[in-house]
């Protein structure tokens, strides 16, 4: 079952009437960041609060933009040293990586007439326990739970990583979060969760399994995926998964080297039995 979306979210610098700088303006703004992560948080806190979000912009709080802004220091200065993301420094890419974990609260708080919104933001929502698989540099989980109240595991078998998000989790005051520096396999994860997220993750059949053992009756994975990839839907319904909707999504995304691109992404949102 495939439900298509025209979700679509808007990059602040490419709104009507705001003015592209020059490209010797951009190279000064890069080398200013790599100098200064303070300068790296400001940005990205002023890029989010500049995406045109519509209804779903009440998730983007003082508080919620307060974590973001610390995050992205914090990203910038471990990421000069540890090898987190591609382009820590670049605050655009930090907003676009922010926005797209944002994805499955953002799609929750705009009704769309299908059982989609609902579910999201009832699994995500407070007294639930999510599992966040291959948490790397905190994108979607560290993200998703700075926004939502429900409870969540951050498992990263990277001792650098996961260290990382230890000390971001403090640093953001996150009391919502545990990080759990080990790898989720099917024999150590237990029966505990009401919903699973993995983003940029590797080996899609033990993906099926872990989300399987993972997940309670009636739970649900949540899985970012590009939009031509391709899954094993067999597997997942062998692993217990009785159905699934697979929706699209697109994210204008602006990086410092001025190449203006729409991301075309898929959300897959797979029913446990």
């Amino acid at each position: 079952m495939i439900c298509r979306s025209s979700f679509h979210v808007k990059h602040p610098s490419r709104e009507v009437g705001c003015r592209s700088r020059p490209a010797f303006h951009v190279k000064r703004e890069i080398r200013q960041s790599e100098a200064d992560p303070k300068a790296i948080g400001a940005e990205v806190r002023a890029r989010l609060e500049r995406t045109p979000l519509g209804p779903s912009c009440a998730l983007l709080t003082p508080h919620f933009l307060d974590r973001m802004q610390t995050f992205a220091e914090l990203l910038a200065l471990w990421g000069a040293r540890t090898d987190l993301t591609a382009r820590p420094n670049d605050p655009a890419e930090t907003a676009f990586h922010i926005l797209d974990s944002l994805i499955p609260l953002l799609i929750a708080a705009r009704p769309d007439g299908t059982a989609i919104p609902e579910m999201l933001g009832e699994k995500l929502g407070k007294g639930r326990r999510v599992l966040d698989v291959g948490s790397g540099a905190g994108f979607p989980g560290l993200v998703l739970a700075a926004a939502s109240d429900a409870h969540f595991t951050l498992c990263e078998s990277r001792r650098k990583r996961a260290s990382f998000l230890s000390v971001a989790v403090a640093e953001m005051g996150l009391d919502n979060v545990v990080v759990k520096s080990t790898r989720a396999e099917v024999a150590s994860v237990a029966c505990d969760y009401d919903a699973m997220t993995a983003r940029a993750t590797g080996h899609w059949p033990s993906l099926w399994r872990i989300a399987a053992a993972a997940i309670r009756p009636g739970g649900i994975a949540i899985l970012y995926v590009a939009r031509d990839q391709l899954l094993d839907m067999d597997l997942a319904r062998a692993s217990g998964f009785a159905s699934w909707r697979r929706v699209h999504y697109q994210i204008d995304h602006v990086g410092n080297s001025g190449d203006g691109r729409s991301m075309n992404r898929d959300l897959v949102l797979a029913l446990n039995r």
